[in-house]
């Protein structure tokens, strides 16, 4: 048998999604990915999972031991090598306590989890597995999103311009997608290009040279695995935490801010990379930056660098955590984070 992607929508509904690409159901959206993928992998799905609603007045989802039995058989499966969650959105961080992770000890084979955002949770306790792979990166539904604001705010369109932004975003939807799911085949296979980041130091101090592991994810969901059953899987000791986050209020970001300060993760870890911070068009890095001052120990030398390759963001570099990769300094603040091809 071929071995096996699996997409999964644990969290928000596809119908939007589905809208945008002309589809209205399930079977042809995994009919799509199998041509996008070509003939080496097998790609499957609980289409009744992938089609189900959600209705936020009741509940939001009502499919989650549905959910949770699709992810936990997924991750017995020794011919599933990676797992493709679509999109991001609610709903997921409930249903943890009823996925089984337990199987991940029977697996002879690698297992690979793929997203962000919601499932920030799901890639941790993936990647802490000595057998699993977590990349914290784009749901491909999130393209939509991703593709109109970068319209916006990197090439001046709107709803006036010819193209507007909403036709740039589908006209460039399809081969994207491609490239993503290309994408996910060759990290899965370890092949193709290292992955690299660009960032900058903007704070604390910083060797040439060193090497760091990395956790962390959206800064809302990130914090609700502290003091959990899940807490193992993000401990910071020693490593770098990645934070981003979009369409909250700074007041909330300073709160979920303190989770951490009261856990004491700023005095074990290594250092902090800032994704991308937005609320609507508005850049919410400089008031995290600001924040920091009343969160990191008083004169902290905790290196706190930034990158436009992560968060809520498109163009998006998946972000394996959990596995170490090297950071070196390319000019004055500037540095690059890089990842072999085969990560071990």
């Amino acid at each position: 048998m071929s071995p096996i992607i699996h997409l999964i929508a644990p969290a928000g509904s596809l119908h939007s999604f589905y809208k945008t690409l002309g589809i209205d159901r399930a079977s042809q959206f995994i009919a799509m990915v199998r041509e996008f993928i070509g003939g080496d992998y097998a790609t499957t799905a609980n289409e009744a999972v992938l089609d189900a609603s959600e209705d936020e007045q009741n509940g939001g989802r009502r499919d989650d031991d549905a959910r949770a039995d699709d992810i936990t058989s997924a991750l017995a499966d020794p011919d599933v090598r990676a797992i493709v969650a679509i999109r991001g959105g609610a709903w997921f961080t409930r249903i943890l306590p009823r996925i089984n992770f337990s199987v991940l000890d029977q697996r002879e084979t690698p297992i690979a989890v793929f997203g962000f955002s919601e499932l920030t949770p799901l890639v941790h306790i993936v990647a802490a597995h000595p057998l699993g792979r977590g990349y914290y990166d784009m749901g491909p539904a999130f393209l939509t999103y991703g593709l109109k604001r970068h319209a916006v705010t990197r090439l001046g369109l709107s709803d006036q311009t010819a193209p507007t932004a909403d036709e740039w975003m589908r006209e460039n939807l399809r081969r994207n997608m491609v490239d993503y799911f290309r994408r996910v085949v060759d990290i899965t296979e370890d092949r193709g290009k290292p992955i690299e980041l660009s960032a900058r130091l903007v704070r604390g101090e910083m060797p040439d040279s060193t090497e760091a592991k990395f956790v962390g994810g959206n800064l809302t969901v990130l914090s609700t695995m502290i003091g959990s059953r899940c807490s193992e899987c993000i401990d910071p000791h020693r490593k770098w935490i990645v934070l981003e986050d979009f369409n909250d209020k700074p007041e909330r970001i300073d709160r979920f801010l303190a989770h951490f300060t009261l856990a004491g993760f700023w005095d074990r870890c290594a250092g902090l990379l800032l994704g991308d911070f937005h609320q609507n068009e508005r850049d919410l890095r400089p008031a995290v930056l600001a924040m920091l001052d009343f969160h990191l120990p008083r004169d902290s030398r905790l290196p706190v660098l930034i990158t436009d390759q992560v968060g809520h963001v498109w163009p998006m570099t998946p972000l394996p955590l959990h596995r170490m990769g090297s950071v070196h300094r390319i000019d004055e603040f500037e540095y690059r984070i890089h990842w072999p091809a085969i990560i071990t």
